[in-house]
């Protein structure tokens, strides 16, 4: 019986992201920035940052 290599291959991205750059692209001012970066320290998850930012402004049409 053929043995089967089922291995898949898994490009895994930056595990942690720059609070500083991410507020940055997301438009959060200063002083939400510094709060960020005291909780989280310069570099986190992205799932860390997007939990503890704030809301975004509302698209309106």
């Amino acid at each position: 019986m053929k043995t089967m290599n089922n291995r898949q291959v898994r490009i895994p991205g930056p595990r942690e992201h720059d609070v500083a750059e991410h507020c940055r692209k997301f438009g959060i001012g200063p002083a939400e920035e510094k709060k960020l970066k005291k909780i989280l320290g310069s570099r986190a998850p992205l799932h860390e940052i997007q939990a503890n930012a704030p809301p975004g402004q509302p698209k309106w049409r």
